[in-house]
């Protein structure tokens, strides 16, 4: 049976000199979520501090003290703490999004790694923010994951083959194939990076819409 999981103020958030109240999972949630989602890589919990840039901030730095952290694959950190937004109380409202959270993550930290890991500063590459752990940007995973489910979920549940989605892709820029310019919004079927993107974004939607008519799709 599903434990109910509710989200709290989170008060322990410093910008500058400006004190930010997002929302976090509280710790006595976090035995739970370490013994639920252990098959996907999940090794238990910790309190830590962390300071960084991220999605949490608008990408600015900011310095968090006593935030509840997953222990994830022995190297990563992901701290549960979330901005105050729908997207956040639906990441547990609904059972299929932290297993999707997962695969997210997952194929970010394979493929586009500076996407979903904090910084120390603007111009560090890919540092370990915290002496525990590298910490994940689980802010920017949630929002990431809402614009495929919330965003884009249904219409491709109602796609079955790739040119509908190359076509439906060219006006809703759901996928970037890294390219600069006009070009650089258009899906790229020759791009294996694309490719496995589009495979996993398929997976996560199909959790959500057992419907979707997936088409094969080689990653």
């Amino acid at each position: 049976m599903e434990q109910a999981i509710m989200l709290k103020p989170f008060d322990r958030i410093l910008s500058g000199y400006e004190k930010l109240t997002e929302v976090s999972v509280t710790i006595s949630d976090c035995s739970y979520l370490a013994t639920r989602y252990k098959e996907f890589g999940v090794q238990g919990y910790r309190l830590g501090d962390f300071r960084g840039m991220s999605y949490l901030n608008r990408f600015l730095n900011c310095s968090v003290t006593r935030a509840p952290m997953l222990i994830y694959k022995e190297d990563y950190l992901i701290p549960l703490v979330f901005r105050m937004t729908e997207d956040s109380y639906r990441l547990f409202e609904e059972s299929v999004r932290m297993e999707a959270f997962f695969y997210l993550l997952d194929w970010h930290l394979e493929n586009k790694p500076k996407k979903v890991i904090m910084r120390a500063a603007k111009d560090d590459p890919l540092p370990r923010a915290n002496p525990h752990g590298i910490i994940i940007d689980s802010a920017y995973v949630s929002f990431r994951l809402s614009e495929i489910l919330d965003g884009a979920g249904f219409p491709l549940s109602q796609i079955s083959s790739l040119e509908e989605f190359i076509d439906w892709n060219r006006n809703n820029k759901l996928i970037d194939n890294g390219g600069i310019g006009r070009h650089s919004k258009i899906f790229d079927r020759e791009n294996p990076q694309n490719m496995s993107e589009l495979a996993v974004i398929f997976k996560i939607i199909h959790l959500k819409y057992p419907e979707t008519k997936l088409f094969e799709v080689k990653n």
